[in-house]
């Protein structure tokens, strides 16, 4: 079985992708994978309110 790394070198995307067909992965490991890639949280905190100092 060719390693993605390999495939990459060797411009041989199609064998990698053929050898993995009906593989079936976690997708909600994928999109926390994703997630914390993109550096995005969940929910952004609330902005606080201007209290008129001029501090």
């Amino acid at each position: 079985m060719v390693t993605l790394r390999e495939a990459l070198e060797s411009g041989n995307l199609t064998q990698f992708i053929a050898e993995r067909e009906g593989e079936i992965g976690d997708r909600e490991a994928f999109e926390a994978t994703l997630r914390s890639m993109a550096g995005k949280s969940k929910e952004a905190p609330e902005a606080s309110s201007p209290d008129g100092s001029d501090d």
